[in-house]
């Protein structure tokens, strides 16, 4: 695909989704993006519930964090703690791309899956979709492919979505899928997985997800003052690691995604549309948005938005957590939080491999598969969790490849942008302060 093909085609998806998304409610887009299918080809599904713990200390500890790194004036919604829907994905050797599910058991498609995994590792997915779109089925191609690609299998979390389930909902439902992977109550198909072969896995919002997680533990360790944190969990008392790393495609790390100055610099280069379309003028309304009562933002009230758990680029304090791998286009979007955030967390002595691709868009593996750099992101993200999984030494190291002849070149990862804290802060806070409930009505452009 040459630059000119591909310009052509950044420019009609994006106006695609933009006459799309203007045009659909919430509601319909959510039905449409996030419904399950049958699986065809090469990846074994197994589709599981994992139930909702007794107990409220998963989230009596994500309560503490909230309290605990925010300011005081937070607003939230306090969240039922409720049965979490997943999806086993792993590969399927010996058939063809058009192969149908076969009509078994979900626990018997997980036997099938688990008798066909040559490693230990399990990546815990986190779909994107700004929090309020997709699904497992809808990223199935991408933890597909990560399994075949690691030897072992992926859990993707179908977790709650805004706005009808608005912050910490997700972030629970993740908190105990990773508990459950840890430690899986009777009659769970799985056996316990170690947290040193447990990789945090997501695109876009989804690493936002990841990342809140990684906060909890970290704000878990502090407040209980060991590395070894404790909670009960399904009746007994179990430790909450870190997991062994995080690997990114894509990461959004501010969920207000406008704050820095690439969300508007690279709108011609980017498939994203031009402004979140849930506030605008003439939106089609209907029973999920606008929120009752109403939000300025679909995850989140606006005191929320630049909270470390919300906000991955807001949280200081990064000290003790895993490797992390990032993927990104060098003209997308949110690029210039990406690069803030590698930046600031390896000043700190946090382990980053930063891969940086010349002009590819927003979530291109997914968009554009047959792209030379889908499959060279693919392989590298892959490896980055194997090796993260198996222990290996992680040393921080960054990458900008050319798409004319993929020419690498090495980029210093602590070094990566000339975007201070202090002008985060700044920009931070203006948006903070621009933003207004969303009724329905005509909302100034200084909301987005």
């Amino acid at each position: 695909m040459s630059v000119e093909d591909l310009t052509d085609a950044i420019k009609t998806i994006r106006t695609l989704l933009t006459a799309r998304m203007l045009g659909t409610s919430v509601g319909t887009l959510q039905r449409e993006t996030g419904a399950d299918r049958q699986a065809r080809g090469a990846c074994w599904v197994s589709r599981v519930v994992l139930p909702a713990p007794a107990e409220k200390d998963a989230l009596n500890v994500i309560l503490g964090a909230v309290k605990g790194l925010g300011n005081g004036n937070e607003r939230y919604t306090i969240p039922a703690i409720e049965n979490v829907r997943a999806q086993w994905t792993g590969h399927r050797a010996g058939v063809t791309n058009h192969e149908p599910e076969p009509n078994i058991s979900e626990p018997q498609k997980f036997y099938h899956l688990q008798e066909e995994i040559k490693s230990p590792i399990t990546i815990l997915y986190m779909h994107g979709g700004n929090n309020y779109l997709l699904g497992p089925a809808a990223r199935r191609a991408t933890t597909s492919k990560l399994a075949r690609l690691t030897s072992g299998k992926c859990l993707s979390i179908q977790y709650r979505l805004a706005p009808q389930n608005p912050f910490p909902a997700a972030l629970l439902d993740c908190l105990i899928a990773y508990l459950t992977l840890l430690y899986p109550p009777s009659g769970s198909p799985n056996t316990s997985v170690p947290a040193r072969h447990v990789v945090l896995a997501g695109d876009s919002s989804g690493a936002g997800l990841a990342l809140s997680l990684v906060q909890v533990i970290l704000y878990a360790r502090k407040q209980q003052g060991t590395e070894n944190p404790t909670l009960e969990f399904h009746g007994q008392k179990v430790v909450l690691p870190m997991p062994a790393g995080l690997a990114f495609q894509s990461p959004s790390v501010d969920p207000q995604l406008t704050t820095l100055p690439s969300w508007a610099a690279n709108f011609e280069y980017d498939t994203v549309p031009p402004d979140p379309p849930g506030y605008a003028a003439g939106f089609p309304m209907d029973e999920v948005w606008p929120s009752n009562p109403a939000r300025g933002h679909y995850y989140c009230e606006t005191s929320m938005l630049y909270h470390p758990l919300v906000c991955g680029m807001a949280a200081n304090e990064w000290r003790g957590c895993p490797p992390i791998y990032m993927a990104i286009g060098s003209k997308e979007r949110i690029v210039d939080a990406a690069k803030y955030f590698a930046q600031h967390v390896a000043t700190q002595g946090v382990p980053v491999l930063w891969e940086e691709f010349e002009l590819m868009p927003h979530n291109w593996p997914m968009t554009f598969p047959n792209h030379r750099f889908s499959e060279k992101c693919y392989l590298s993200w892959a490896k980055a969790c194997s090796s993260f999984a198996d222990g290996l030494d992680i040393r921080t190291h960054g990458t900008f490849t050319t798409l004319g002849h993929s020419q690498e070149r090495e980029l210093e990862v602590t070094k990566i942008t000339n975007i201070s804290k202090d002008e985060v802060g700044r920009l931070m806070r203006h948006k903070e302060s621009s933003i207004r409930p969303f009724t329905g009505q005509p909302v100034a452009k200084s909301h987005l």
